[in-house]
């Protein structure tokens, strides 16, 4: 019993302490007002932010991109991409520009080749990628560039299944 209460004595006082605070008043309005001056300026950054945004998307639609991976940063392209490897069919359909890395995978089995833009995240150390089928009639490695050079594609984002696994790909696709 005597553990009960000294418990909550405790915790009374430690709750007292918290809420208490030991600023004086003048402190606490200089923070006040700093704070007022901070989140002013962050609110004026923000709308300087959002307005470059909307231009930039107000330009990709007028190009008829519906994804455009190229004006975001590295750390909103990684999640971007993620999303759409984690939710597929929000996309499908819609047209897609990305820049990245080139790379490439061949299925030892069926020897295909299958050809991706690799995005690295903020840190360096994660990578997503979406595979690309090119528009036209391309023979790799004569038509391609070289492992980890800087491209840019775009394409009309789909799924398709092989070897009952679903997949994600550009389709119909351009390179720069």
């Amino acid at each position: 019993m005597r553990k009960k209460i000294w418990g909550m004595i405790l915790a009374a006082g430690m709750m007292t302490a918290l809420l208490g605070g030991c600023a004086s008043e003048d402190a606490t309005s200089d923070t006040v007002s700093e704070e007022a001056v901070s989140d002013t300026q962050t609110e004026s950054d923000a709308i300087s932010e959002e307005e470059s945004t909307v231009s930039k998307q107000e330009v990709s639609a007028a190009e008829g991109i519906d994804v455009d991976l190229t004006q975001l940063s590295s750390t909103m392209v990684y999640s971007e991409v993620y999303n759409m490897m984690l939710v597929p069919d929000e996309y499908i359909g819609k047209t897609v520009k990305m820049n990245g890395a080139f790379t490439t995978y061949e299925n030892e089995e069926t020897g295909q080749i299958y050809y991706a833009c690799i995005i690295q995240d903020a840190t360096a150390c994660c990578s997503q990628g979406i595979e690309f089928e090119l528009a036209g009639d391309y023979t790799y490695p004569d038509d391609y560039p070289q492992e980890d050079t800087e491209i840019v594609v775009q394409g009309t984002f789909e799924t398709y299944e092989e070897d009952g696994l679903t997949y994600c790909r550009l389709a119909d696709a351009t390179m720069e």
